[in-house]
């Protein structure tokens, strides 16, 4: 019998494109990637476990790095909304993580009330609109969880 402690798995392909991404996006030079890898034990990005994975993203994100979903980035709100709409579209994406649905679904809203493609091509008044939508769906799906006045 091998007496050795179970190794965690490694990391796979996405894990791997995440880190490189994350070294592009925050302008990284190869050396600067290589001595973060070190300073976990590893050389490459192939030695990588799950546990030393995570602490590299841990550094990664205060360095800066922000993850951005596929949903943003075709609906175009990876990209920093005009100043007047900022706190409108900041609580349209809070309501859309807690709701359980992508950057689409909000565009659907606009597209049904406003004929307009995307939020993102909303004026401010559109966007308040798709944003009081989005309110009163998340408060039915908050009372449609709860039994007696307690979550399910």
């Amino acid at each position: 019998m091998n007496s050795q402690p179970k190794q965690s798995s490694l990391i796979g392909h996405r894990e791997k494109a995440v880190l490189h991404i994350a070294k592009a996006q925050l302008g990284m030079s190869e050396a600067a990637y290589r001595d973060m890898l070190a300073s976990v034990g590893c050389r490459s990005s192939v030695e990588l476990d799950f546990i030393k994975f995570d602490q590299i993203m841990a550094r990664l994100k205060a360095a800066g790095f922000r993850h951005i979903s596929s949903s943003a980035k075709k609906s175009g709100m990876h990209r920093e909304p005009a100043a007047h709409k900022k706190p409108m579209i900041a609580k349209m994406g809070a309501i859309l993580v807690e709701i359980d649905q992508p950057w689409s679904y909000a565009d659907s809203i606009a597209k049904r009330m406003f004929g307009v493609d995307l939020v993102r091509f909303c004026d401010t008044e559109q966007t308040y609109k798709v944003l009081q939508a989005l309110i009163i769906y998340q408060v039915r799906k908050r009372k449609s969880t709860k039994v007696g006045g307690r979550p399910i």
